[in-house]
């Protein structure tokens, strides 16, 4: 009798485990789920991209550290994402250029649409320069 109710502990225990690191990437943190606000950090730059009707210059984040996002359309395991393109802002602010510094809060998104060049794109929310540009 005693043996089966560790026998079942040991079973619940990994059960447990398996499901709390389920949505981690070991040694980076837990995925993140897309349309949901977080904050990162890192450095703008600017990118050209071929159109029809000319070029598009659009900011791309480059981020501190690589984050990984739960993206169940494109797969069920956990994407990573170094450069994600900025969206959602008329124009950057003045004190925002190339090579800046940055924390940007907002939702990240699949970068589906016309217009949108990386995996994902991140929504601004707002956007605040970290330290000077180089």
């Amino acid at each position: 009798m005693e043996l089966g109710v560790i026998r079942n502990l040991r079973l619940l225990i990994g059960a447990g485990a398996l499901v709390a690191l389920s949505g981690c990437v070991i040694g980076s943190g837990p995925c993140l789920w897309l349309q949901v606000r977080h904050d990162f950090s890192g450095r703008v730059h600017f990118r050209e991209f071929p159109r029809a009707d000319g070029i598009d210059t659009v900011p791309i984040l480059i981020l501190d550290k690589t984050q990984y996002i739960y993206a169940p359309p494109q797969s069920f395991h956990c994407l990573a994402a170094n450069d994600v393109q900025l969206i959602g802002l008329a124009e950057l602010p003045d004190s925002v250029g190339e090579n800046t510094h940055v924390t940007v809060d907002g939702k990240v998104l699949e970068g589906v649409a016309r217009g949108q060049y990386t995996r994902f794109v991140i929504q601004v929310n707002s956007i605040l320069p970290i330290g000077r540009p180089h």
